[in-house]
């Protein structure tokens, strides 16, 4: 835990100290009598608790002080598998941030499904690899220049038209908005044709996200994920830009997480239950660890590490930014009814559990990730009216059955109203933290 850049509770002034010269022995045995009763009633009074622990921490006491909301959940870990981790921000003079986190029940090295969550550092890493190949002498390259994508092996598929992009002409910009807005998988199955496995995880690596693994795609039963799909770049003229064969990635990416196998059965592909754990060896994992410091250097790339950064102009973070904090319907390409998609689909925190339209005040910059009954959620939250910022990452296991694959998991039940409870907690309580120095959020100002 890092130390608080600046102290909740200063220390008290050394100078000061009482005079009891003056007072006559009747005061001073009340005086006594008094500081005895004091004493003695607050030694009596319960220290503030979060399922079973004393509150210590900023996060722990914002948890204890919402315990009918959250004790039920926290004090079973071994049925939730609940892990948060909440960033203070404070800015200097300079409007520099500092921060500052705050755990609970995290564990990197303990394995939970991360879902659409993986679809973040591959939107990024689409970016990077443009900007890469721009500046290797394919100038005309840019995130909204039309692919196709072509089939060599078996369950493999071509890929010309998409019918809700500009033009019917499919891009990575393009897929990267589908990504944010509504957690489309086909996308996301896209960047990673363009990226390719080894590339994903060995670039990850170097950059110092050593808990992350991406190695497989979504819903492609059969598919080898070690190989890719050509790709092509073409012009509006259908002339071509930049063309990538098929890659091969030889390399066998070895979850280090331990845990790997959850509950006591599970529903195979021919509907039947089998009494055994399901195991997750061969699926993606992405560390809760990981994750709140790679939305670090997304929003905030300048006071990061310059390790853990990611290539990207200043356009690109205005890109992701925008498309990271706008509800569905406020996207402009695809066009998203609020039937199927409504503010809070894919903002877990604070809007998780309802459908109300949100005036906008409040802006949640985030990637969620729903699958296997684990929901997760990492965002950078900002209220413009009050001048608030702060980070939050969690993930809650919502399976109490311990069976999976059965599509009976405790979504709404549990998993909703708890992190958006906890989003709406953590935003209470930074609404009435002191700042020194009040954040310009300027930058992160929606215009529409």
């Amino acid at each position: 835990m890092t130390q608080a850049l600046f102290p909740q509770n200063p220390e008290p002034n050394r100078n000061s100290w009482f005079y009891f010269g003056e007072l006559s022995k009747f005061d001073m045995k009340f005086l006594i009598a008094v500081l005895l009763f004091l004493f003695l009633f607050s030694s009596c009074q319960p220290a503030l608790r979060i399922a079973g622990k004393k509150a210590r921490s900023p996060l722990e006491k914002i948890l204890a002080a919402h315990a009918a909301d959250f004790d039920s959940i926290l004090s079973k870990p071994e049925v939730y598998e609940v892990q948060i981790i909440y960033t203070q921000i404070d800015r200097d003079a300079n409007q520099v941030p500092h921060f500052t986190s705050w755990f609970w029940n995290v564990d990197s090295t303990r394995y939970f499904y991360p879902a659409s969550t993986v679809k973040m550092p591959l939107a990024l890493l689409a970016l990077e690899k443009i900007n890469h190949l721009r500046q290797s002498g394919y100038p005309a390259l840019t995130k909204n220049s039309p692919y196709r994508i072509d089939s060599l092996r078996p369950y493999q598929q071509n890929f010309l038209e998409d019918t809700t992009a500009p033009g019917n002409r499919p891009s990575i910009g393009h897929d990267i908005r589908k990504i944010f807005v509504a957690s489309d998988n086909q996308a996301y199955n896209h960047l990673f044709e363009f990226l390719g496995r080894g590339y994903i995880n060995q670039t990850l690596r170097e950059k110092g996200y050593s808990r992350t693994g991406i190695v497989r795609r979504f819903f492609s039963e059969g598919r080898d994920n070690a190989y890719t799909s050509p790709i092509t770049f073409q012009d509006a003229a259908g002339h071509t830009r930049w063309k990538q064969k098929e890659l091969y990635d030889e390399t066998r990416w070895v979850n280090p997480q331990q845990k790997q196998q959850k509950g006591w059965g599970y529903i195979d592909t021919r509907d039947s239950l089998i009494p055994e754990p399901f195991h997750f060896g061969n699926q993606n994992w992405f560390a809760l660890t990981d994750m709140e410091k790679m939305l670090r250097a997304l929003i905030f790339p300048d006071a990061v590490p310059e390790q853990n950064r990611f290539d990207l102009k200043p356009d690109d973070y205005r890109f992701l930014w925008h498309y990271m904090g706008i509800f569905p319907r406020e996207c402009d390409h695809p066009r998203y009814n609020t039937t199927n998609y409504w503010d809070g689909y894919v903002k877990f925190f604070l809007f998780g559990d309802t459908k109300d339209r949100q005036d906008g005040t409040v802006r949640v910059f985030n990637k969620v990730g729903v699958a296997y009954g684990t929901l997760t959620d990492v965002a950078y939250v900002v209220d413009f009216d009050q001048n608030v910022e702060f980070i939050l990452a969690a993930t809650i296991l919502c399976n109490s059955d311990g069976v999976y694959n059965d599509d009976k998991y405790e979504y709404n039940a549990v998993g909703f109203p708890f992190l958006a409870k906890l989003g709406r907690a953590v935003h209470a309580h930074e609404s009435k933290r002191k700042r020194r120095v009040q954040p310009d959020l300027t930058s992160f100002k929606i215009a529409h």
